[in-house]
């Protein structure tokens, strides 16, 4: 008598049987975790989405600030907030237009 094939799921590392993982949309592949550590897996991503949203302060990618998020520009396309706070967006787009001024001159 045969045993029936198993796969060993990536986040726990324990063989199980096949009817234990999710078939992947559109082919024969089995997902690399099991149903229940990919249970797992999704709540805890879920819950950690869930307290940044709530987050009232963001880091400043420029100036390393951590700062409200009304000094943060609203970017419509992403739904996010920009990376650089107001006033950092402001000094590197006036260099921004400053260098490309100086390359229209020098054309």
């Amino acid at each position: 008598m045969s045993t029936p094939p198993k796969k060993t799921c990536r986040l726990c590392r324990k063989a199980k049987p096949l009817e234990l993982f999710h078939r992947l949309h559109g082919s024969a592949a089995l997902h690399p975790f099991c149903k229940p550590c990919l249970g797992t897996t999704v709540q805890q991503r879920f819950k950690e989405r869930a307290v940044k949203r709530h987050v009232n302060k963001k880091e400043c990618a420029q100036c390393a600030q951590e700062l409200p998020l009304q000094m943060f520009h609203w970017l419509t396309a992403s739904g996010t907030h920009h990376s650089y706070c107001r006033a950092c967006h402001a000094a590197y787009m006036a260099d921004r237009y400053r260098r490309l001024l100086a390359k229209r001159r020098t054309l």
